[in-house]
This record gives structure tokens, sequence and C-alpha cells, in this order.
């Protein structure tokens, strides 16, 4: 309900259904746009508000709705039900325009049934019937004609006309020839009447000319005559064409009679196209004003976040200037909101905008404002806005006003909007804003809501009273004496009375005399409203100048957090390789020890037990560093099963980015619809699949990839975290001795090779067939290196004194 009938006009709501209309594609769309009224029933118009919405997101992505056809087939309609009528190929594809735009636009619906589920389920319960187009295209062409092959009676008769028109154009361009060597003809040779060709004579010659008098020309210079000859070759094209209308008019009559079955299905399509066109009007309007559909209430709340009034827009655009959004809040603990401050401060505005949005939902329309704004539904929309006054009701502009608040109490109730201007104005200042105060309790106590603007300060003081009730004012620069159209709310504005009049130049001696006219008490509470305002705008500078330094706060500590983590991560790197070097000296030591031992072993034995001891040693570290891998690898593997599960655990939403999983389309996707525990998740163009919870996780706390360590030297002992192939390739390059001078071989090699001091130093060979010399069931890896026996070493011959006789 919208109260009263003008109430749209005071909101601009008929200059938006203007706006609106403009982007619709048929005249009956247009109709229907400029005299839509705002419904007041949710459930019935919210379906078009979620169309509207799934069509602005297909239109984001780049996929376009196909074009309505503008045809109309209202004349057509009333034939189809009247016997032997014939309707015109004009008609005719009208009808099958409607037709093919009807299945191009189901066709799309299937396309992208997915994203536009609510489009899909008004248009899939109804088909498109091809037998209609299919039947006129069997019959006429793209044109319009009718086809030859309609009917083998048409095909003769074309076929004969045509060889007639032929010989007709012979003959006729024989006895042209004729009569220009004659000299017989005029400076126009050749004309055409009543669908016949003729031949413009010379007045001075038509006597020597024979044929069919057509008429003369305007100064009787011509004379239009038919040749004799071509008079009885016309005769029968004019009874072949006379044929090929009533073969055509058959063909027609019979056409008609074929779709008269089909005239309920004609005209609701043509009903269904015209509401498309409809919500494609508004969704196309909403693309143009950048519009969204707001989170619907339950709870009767209004949270507009950036609002813009498209009405404003439009009009501040043509003079080359900005619009200032509106931010403004209702809910149930602050229901009423009254609005001061200086005239043409944007007061007025911000009211006609709470009231022309919640007309805009109520018509099926987004409305231009933040997505995450909030809209709530009212079934009354009471307004009080703009001169009431009536000549015809002799009624003045207070009592005007009076009448409507009437209305507005008796239906004041929690499904109610008020919205009314210069609240307690047209009358004594003092009276008025008496009236006006007990008018604002009745208002709160029903538990209606509204938006109010005045100057009165008597209901500014009433706002802060009353629960439920908030004051608000237009910003206003104190330096410039400016407006700054922006809306604030918790402090009431001062109307600046003195100071505008100081800005538009009204002599000071006239404004001192104003104020000493002027109660004290009134000049003292507009004082202290100025000093308010003053006071709110150091304020909103102070805290602009925190917010800043908070901002860069934030941002120095968390370049600080990823400095101490990349220290953090340094040192336990370093401790990492501190680890392994410490291992490496460790097992170099033992190495060096062994090495030792081993040379300085007196028999074969004693090397064998040795070399034994080396094999068993590196076998028991190959097992424990198989045992710590596999527990480090099952510890993470725990860890990120754990921090999974904690990441399914999240909500997830509507619009939310998100990573899959599984399967090859490991790739980036977007929540596209829930339907319990089964997500609708669109992973790019037009692929989208239902997945599980378990498939997927938000885009920003998606399981990173841990980065590769650099690798460590070839030459390194194997530490917990080497693979088992690394651990016993290293395990059997011991690190060189710092006490020796030559370079030591590790002892598992099968050679020796004699040094300076005659001591022989064992040379280790990889075989992998070797075996300890017991027959222990100890297995060992067979990628761990071990020690062949030990070749006998042969003594060097020893030398003979000289002349001494050498030995046998």
């Amino acid at each position: 309900m919208l109260y009263p009938a003008n109430a749209g006009e005071s909101l601009d709501f008929h200059l938006l259904k203007g706006y609106v209309a403009e982007h619709a594609a048929s005249r009956k769309g247009r109709l229907a746009l400029l005299s839509m009224e705002p419904n007041p029933s949710q459930r019935e118009v919210e379906p078009a508000l979620l169309q509207s919405d799934e069509l602005l997101q297909l239109m984001e992505r780049g996929h376009y709705f196909p074009a309505v056809a503008m045809a109309e087939v209202d004349d057509a309609l009333p034939y189809l039900r009247i016997q032997n009528a014939v309707l015109t190929a004009e008609q005719f594809m009208a009808i099958k325009a409607q037709a093919e735009s009807y299945a191009n636009g189901y066709r799309f619906m299937l396309t992208y049934e997915e994203d536009a589920p609510m489009l899909a389920a008004s248009l899939k319960p109804f088909p498109p019937t091809p037998e209609i187009p299919q039947s006129i295209d069997r019959v006429l062409e793209r044109n319009g004609q009718v086809k030859s092959n309609a009917s083998s009676d048409l095909a003769r008769i074309r076929g004969d006309l045509g060889k007639k028109r032929v010989a007709a154009d012979r003959l006729f361009y024989k006895v042209l020839k004729r009569y220009e060597s004659e000299g017989w003809l005029g400076d126009v040779r050749e004309s055409v009447s009543n669908d016949r060709r003729v031949m413009a004579v010379s007045a001075s010659h038509k006597s020597k000319a024979r044929g069919a008098f057509h008429g003369s020309s305007a100064k009787n210079t011509l004379v239009f005559l038919e040749p004799t000859e071509c008079l009885e070759i016309n005769a029968e094209v004019g009874l072949l064409v006379e044929e090929e209308r009533k073969e055509i008019r058959r063909i027609l009559q019979a056409l008609t009679k074929t779709l008269s079955p089909y005239r309920a299905e004609i005209q609701a399509t043509d009903e269904r196209l015209t509401a498309l066109d409809i919500i494609l009007a508004k969704t196309r309007f909403a693309r143009d004003e950048g519009a969204c559909l707001p989170q619907l209430s339950q709870e009767g709340e209004i949270d507009l976040r950036q609002a813009m009034n498209p009405v404003l827009r439009r009009v501040q655009k043509a003079k080359n200037r900005q619009v200032i959004p509106l931010d403004i809040a209702l809910r149930p603990n602050q229901r009423l909101v009254v609005i001061s401050g200086p005239n043409a401060g944007g007061k007025s505005i911000a009211l006609k905008t709470v009231g022309l949005f919640q007309i805009m939902l109520q018509c099926g329309m987004l409305i231009p404002t933040h997505p995450k704004s909030v809209m709530s539904w009212f079934g009354r929309i009471m307004a009080d806005i703009g001169d009431a006054q009536s000549v015809e009701n002799e009624l003045s502009t207070y009592s005007g006003k009076l009448s409507k608040m009437k209305e507005i109490l008796a239906w004041a109730a929690e499904d109610t909007l008020c919205l009314v201007d210069e609240f307690g104005s047209g009358s004594d200042p003092d009276l008025g804003a008496a009236l006006a105060s007990v008018f604002l309790e009745e208002i709160h106590t029903s538990g209606a809501y509204g938006v109010f603007t005045t100057h009165y300060n008597s209901i500014k003081a009433l706002a802060e009273e009353l629960d439920g009730c908030c004051n608000a004012n237009m910003s206003f620069d104190v330096q410039t004496f400016a407006p700054q159209y922006a809306l604030q709310l918790g402090v009431p504005g001062s109307s600046y009375t003195f100071e505008v009049a100081q800005r538009v130049g009204i002599p000071k001696r006239l404004m001192q005399a104003a104020k000493e006219a002027l109660a004290s008490q009134t000049l003292a509470v507009d004082r202290l409203l100025v000093g308010l305002q003053k006071q709110r705008s150091q304020l909103d500078r102070t805290r602009s100048q925190i917010t800043d330094r908070l901002a860069e706060l934030e941002q120095l500590k968390t370049t600080q957090e990823k400095h101490i983590l990349n220290l953090e991560s340094k040192l336990s790197r370093a401790a990492e390789n501190n680890a392994e070097i410490h291992d490496q000296l460790m097992w170099g030591k033992r190495m060096e020890q062994w090495s030792v031992s081993w040379s300085k072993a007196k028999t074969q034995k004693a090397k064998k037990e040795i070399e034994e001891r080396i094999v068993r040693t590196l076998s028991e570290r190959h097992q424990v560093l198989e045992v710590q891998k596999q527990r480090a690898e099952t510890a993470k593997q725990k860890a990120d099963r754990e921090r999974l599960e904690k990441l399914w655990t999240l909500p997830v939403k509507v619009g939310d980015k998100v990573k899959v999983l599984q399967g090859a389309g490991r790739q980036a996707g977007e929540i596209q619809e829930i339907r319990k525990d089964k997500f609708l998740v669109s992973l790019g163009g037009v692929l989208s699949a239902w997945m599980e919870r378990q498939q997927f996780v938000h885009w920003d706390q998606r399981p990173g990839v841990e980065p590769m360590k650099s690798g460590s030297s070839k030459k390194q002992i194997a530490s917990p975290k080497m693979s088992p192939a690394t651990a016993a390739a290293s395990s059997d390059a011991p690190p060189k001795s710092k006490k020796r001078k030559g370079k030591q071989k590790p002892p598992a090699q099968a050679d020796s090779a004699p040094t300076q001091g005659g001591t022989a130093t064992p040379k280790a060979v990889p075989s992998p067939k070797a075996k300890p010399a017991s027959d222990r069931a100890t297995s060992v890896d067979p990628n761990t290196p071990t020690l062949s026996p030990k070749k006998k070493r042969r003594k060097r011959p020893k030398t003979n004194p000289p002349g001494a006789a050498p030995k046998p």
C-alpha cells in the first residue's frame, strides 16, 4: 500500500520508471514498465528479484540473454479464432519472430540452467512449439514472400507468368525500338500505368502510333500508349497475376487454419516474452546503475551502504556533478531517524532515497547500493513530502499536512514505513513543533519505522529522549558554509540560519537585529548545535588521522612479523645445518677410528671383524634413519589431515572463492549454490559441478606447498630428513681425516695401496654381493655398501747388503 496516491511522484518514482522503460525492446514492455506499481507481497515479488539478480550475474560474466523480438501479434490473434480468416504475410512473420525469439531464450536458459535456476524454473515448464515457425517457413520466405513451392498450382502459375512476361518484354522493346527510330518518342521513352508498360509518345505523333491510350503528361506534351502488339500478351499476364493472387490467398488461408489451434500458445508466448522483456529492462538498468540484490532481512532492519539515488545521479550527471553516497541505518532499536541540518543540505534526498529503494524492491528492481546492504519489506509506505495544499478540497498547506498525518497515524504499525519531510512545518513554529512532538511519540508507540526531516529543536530534543529514535544531521563545512551532503547518525544538526545568511551577503546589522530579537534560549540551543557540529568535525578529522596511523602501525607490524618469521626460519635452518654438520663430524671421527683400527689389525681375521662391525653399524644406522623418516612422514600426514579437517569445518556461502582438492580439475572455483550438504562450484566459464564439503577448501586458507630446501652436498652424512637412498649413499663416503697428510680412502674397497711410511691404506670398492663372514639372519639393505675380503698384502723384498749374494 502506497499513501497517498501521488506518493510515487513525491519520491520521483515516475521519473525512475521512464529511465527503466528506455531499456525495454518491445512497446508492450515499455508500457508495462511505465505503469508498474509496488507490490507489498514479498512472496510474489521475490522471484522476480532473484531472476534479475541471476541475469545480472550472467551479464557481468559476458553471457547476455538473446534479444526479445519487437514484433507484435495482437492484431493477428483475433483472426485466428475466425473461420476462413486470412492473415497477412506481415502478421505471419510477426508470429514467427515471436516464436523464434522465445526459442532462443529457452535454449539460453537450458545452457545456463545451473547459473540461473529461478529463471529456468519459470520457463522450463513451457517449452517452445517448433511447429509454429516450421509451418510458416514452409510457406513464406524470410522477406515475407510466399514461396513458389508452397503449392504445385502456384509453381505452375509463376512459371507461366515468367515466360509470358519475358515474351511481353521482347515485344515491347521491339515496338519501342521501331518508334524510337521513327522519332516518335519523347525524352522519357517509357513508363508504367496500371501495372502495364507504356511508351511515352510525343503528342505531335500520337496519330501515327497505334495502341491503347493510358493518359498524358501534365503539360500534354506526351501521350502514354500501350502498344497494340502487346495488348493480347499483357492481358494473358494480367490473368496469370490474378490467378497468382487467388492462389496466394488460398495458401495463406490454409496457413491461417493450420495455426488456429496454436492461438493460445501464441498468446502465452507473447505474454512470456513481454515478462522477459520487463525483467531484462530492469536488469540492464541495474547494470548501468551498479545495482545489486541486497540482503533481505526478516528482522526489520535497513542498512544502506553507499546508496546512490538513480534519479539524483541522472540529474547531477547532466550538470557534471558528483553524487555523494548515502549511508543510513534503521533497526529495531533505532526505528525512527530525525534528520536535521541546513536547507539544500540533502535531508529530503536522504528521505526520498529510503522510500524510493523500498518501492524499487517492491517492483522487482535491484537497488544501486553496496552488496552488503540490508533491506526489509514493508506492507505500507506512508509519505508526506512537498506541498499538500488543494484548491479543489479547499485545503491550506498545513491542513493538507494534517490530513496526511491523520492517515499516517491511523495506519502506523510495525510493517509501516513513514516518510515525513519538514515535520511540524506549515503553521506557527511553537504550536506546530508541539503538535509534531505528539505525533512523533504516537508513531514511536505504534512500532512503525520512519525517516523525518525537521528544523525544530524541540523535535531534535525529543528524538534524543525516545528509545528507538535517533538524531542525524547532514554535514556542513563550518569554514566555507557549504553543504557536504553526507549523513551523520547520532548527532542533531543546526540549520545554520545566520551562517547561510552571512554567506549570501545579508548585511551584518540585519543579522545582529535578528539575533537580538531571537529568544536567548533558542539562540543558545542553536549555538550549542553549531558547537557540537564543530566538535564532530574535529573528532572526524582526529579519527581519520588515528585510523591512518593505525593502518601504518598495522603495516609496520605485518612487516616486522614477516621479518621475525624470516629470522626464525633462518635460525631453524641454521640449527638443522649445525645438527647435520655435528652428525657428519661424529661419523667422520668414527670412520677414521675404524680406518686406523683396520690398518693396525695384525691378522686377516681381525680385519674381517672390523669390516663386519662397520657393515653392521651402517646397516643399523640405515634402519634407524628409515624409522625416523617414516615417523616424520606419518606426523606430517597427520598434521595435514588435521589441518584439512579444520578447513572443512569453516563455513562457506554463495560467492566464496574455493580451491578444488581432488580430480583433474584442481583449480580455483566459486560457490554458486548450496543445497544441504551439496555445493555447486563454478570452475570457470560454463563448467560447474556439485561437490561435497571434503572436496574443496577456502581459497585464502588453501594448503600451501612447502618450499623445497636447498640440497645438501653429496658428501654429507645422512640425516633424519634424508631419504634411505641418500642416507646409504652418504654413509659410505666418510670425510677426509685432518690428522693424516695423504688422502684417506674409505675402508670399503678391496685393494690396498702402500704409503710413504710403508703402511697400506685400504681402498674401498662398493660390493653389493659381499656378505659378512658369519651366517647370521641379519638382513642388510642391498643399497648399503659392504666391504670385500681383504687380499693378502705382499711384503716388499728385502734388499741385500752390498756385496752379498742374492737369496734364491
